[in-house]
């Protein structure tokens, strides 16, 4: 697992539990929708904007193709790969 980030198995299990706690306090505009080709992903779209997500990490090509990249940016949302954000982390 340290090869793919640098982080070792406890620090993933920090970050995701950060995650997880302050993903709680979220509440969801069940009115939002987005023009994105799996129904499914609605859900994460939601959460990204009430959240007030600048960024969302994803591998779903959905996300980085019209309409929705079109929708997200629009919201201000930028949306990266895992490896993206990695390097703007480390950047």
């Amino acid at each position: 697992m340290i090869d793919l980030h640098g982080k070792d198995e406890g620090a993933v299990y920090e970050f995701v539990e950060w995650l997880r706690i302050v993903g709680e306090g979220i509440v969801l505009n069940p009115l939002v929708w987005a023009p994105i080709r799996d129904g499914n992903d609605i859900f994460v779209v939601q959460i990204a904007i009430s959240g007030g997500a600048e960024i969302l990490c994803t591998g779903d090509r959905d996300f980085f193709e019209p309409p929705a990249s079109i929708f997200l940016a629009s919201h201000r949302i930028t949306v990266l790969t895992d490896v993206q954000l990695k390097r703007m982390l480390d950047a």
